[in-house]
C-alpha cells in the first residue's frame, strides 16, 4: 500500500511539498458507498493485479510517469479498485501529483478507498446512474466541481462505453487545453495486431462454442443438452453474455469517436501481452454467470439462479472448454492497443 503521506521533492528552502486539492473539493465525498463494507466480488476482481497479463498496464504507467509533473492532476476514468493508481504511485515515488478515481461501481470504489484512504494524493468519485434519464452521469457531473485535469486515463474499459462520443465530450470539457488523454484496451479490433494473437474477450465466445461441443459429446454434462436446442432461450443467454463481454469494435470506431468529440490522436501503439491460461480462467470464474449462463440458468434470464451444483458444473466446464480453445497450451498472446490524444486546437 502506498505511503500515507504524499510528500514530494523539497522546495529550495527545504520544506516538503504536498499535492493540494482545490478548496471545496473533498478527496472523499460524504456518500453512503464510502461507509459500505468491502464486497467479495471486488476483492476477487482486484486479484487480477497479480496476474502476468496485467502487464498490459506497464506502457500506460511509463507514459503517465514520464509526462505528469508535480502539481498536476490526473483523472483515472473507470479506475475501479485502484490497480493502475497503485502502480502509478509506486512509479512516481513522492512526486506530488493528484489522481481522482472515477468509477460507476460503488463496490470497486469502496475497495479502492479501503486501500488508498490514507494516500493524500488520491480522491474518489462515483459515477451515478440517473434512472429518470436512463444514463450514467458524465464526468463533469460526477465530479460536481469545476476541476480541470492535466490528463485523463482509461485502462481496460473504453470498450465497455455505450455512449462513447458523449463520454469523450465530457472528458474534453474537463481537460485543460494543454492536457492529454491516454487510453488502452485489449478488446478492440486492431488491424496491426500480430498474426495469431487474441482479442482478450474473444476468448469468451470461443469458450462458449467449445463448451457447447463438450456438452453435446461428453456424458458428464448430458443434463444440459436440452437447453442448447431451445433457440429463443439461448439467444437470451447470448444477449446476457454480451452485456458482460461486449462484442469487440474496430479501432476506427474509437478513432472516429475521438475526433468527433474534439480530440487529435497523436499516437497509436500496439503491444503483445502474454497471458497464462490458468490466470485468465481465474478472472473468468469471477464472471461465470456471464460466461456460461445457460449452464444452470440465470435470474437475469430465468426465474432462478443456478444451483450450487450447477455452478460447480459450470466452473468445471469452463476449465475444460478453455483447455480445448488453447489446445492445452499454458499461455496465449493477446494484443493491447494504446492511444494518446490531445484536444484539437
Amino acid at each position: 500500500m502506498p505511503r500515507p503521506n504524499a510528500i514530494s521533492h523539497a522546495t529550495p528552502n527545504g520544506a516538503p511539498v504536498r499535492f493540494a486539492w482545490p478548496a471545496g473539493f473533498p478527496r472523499i465525498p460524504s456518500e453512503e458507498w464510502t461507509r459500505a463494507p468491502v464486497d467479495s466480488l471486488a476483492v476477487k476482481y482486484d486479484a487480477v493485479e497479480k496476474h502476468g497479463w496485467y502487464d498490459n498496464l506497464d506502457p500506460t504507467v511509463e507514459e503517465l510517469a514520464a509526462r505528469l509533473r508535480a502539481g498536476q492532476a490526473l483523472i483515472d476514468y473507470s479506475g475501479g479498485t485502484g490497480i493502475l493508481i497503485e502502480r502509478l504511485l509506486r512509479a512516481v515515488g513522492d512526486r506530488p501529483i493528484g489522481v481522482v478515481n472515477v468509477d460507476s461501481s460503488p463496490k470497486f470504489l469502496a475497495l479502492s478507498l479501503a486501500k488508498l484512504r490514507a494516500e493524500e494524493r488520491v480522491a474518489f468519485r462515483l459515477i451515478r446512474y440517473l434512472s429518470e434519464e436512463k444514463r450514467l452521469q458524465t464526468l463533469d457531473e460526477a465530479l460536481a466541481f469545476p476541476l480541470r485535469a492535466d490528463a485523463i486515463v482509461s485502462t481496460n474499459a473504453i470498450h465497455l462505453y455505450h455512449d462513447l462520443v458523449p463520454t469523450l465530450r465530457a472528458w474534453a470539457r474537463v481537460l485543460k487545453p494543454d492536457g492529454f488523454v491516454h487510453i488502452q484496451s485489449g478488446n478492440l479490433k486492431n488491424p496491426d495486431a500480430p498474426r495469431g494473437s487474441w482479442i482478450i474477450d474473444d476468448t469468451v465466445r470461443a469458450l462458449d462454442e467449445a463448451a457447447r461441443r463438450l456438452v453435446r459429446s461428453d456424458p458428464r454434462w448430458a443434463q444440459y443438452r436440452a437447453v442448447l436446442d431451445d433457440a429463443p432461450r439461448m439467444k437470451r443467454y447470448e444477449a446476457l453474455r454480451e452485456r458482460y463481454f461486449l462484442p469487440p469494435r474496430p479501432l476506427a470506431h474509437y478513432l472516429d469517436a475521438l475526433r468527433e468529440a474534439g480530440f487529435v490522436v497523436e499516437k497509436v501503439a500496439t503491444r503483445a501481452v502474454t497471458a497464462k491460461t490458468e490466470e485468465w480462467l481465474d478472472f473468468l470464474r469471477v464472471y461465470h454467470e456471464g460466461v456460461l449462463p445457460w449452464i444452470g440458468g440465470s435470474a437475469k434470464v430465468d426465474a432462478h439462479d443456478a444451483s450450487p451444483q450447477d455452478v460447480e458444473a459450470r466452473l468445471d466446464l469452463m476449465r475444460e472448454a478453455l483447455r480445448d480453445v488453447f489446445r492445452d497450451e499454458t499461455r496465449f498472446t493477446a494484443t493491447w492497443t494504446y492511444l494518446t490524444c490531445r484536444l484539437s486546437p
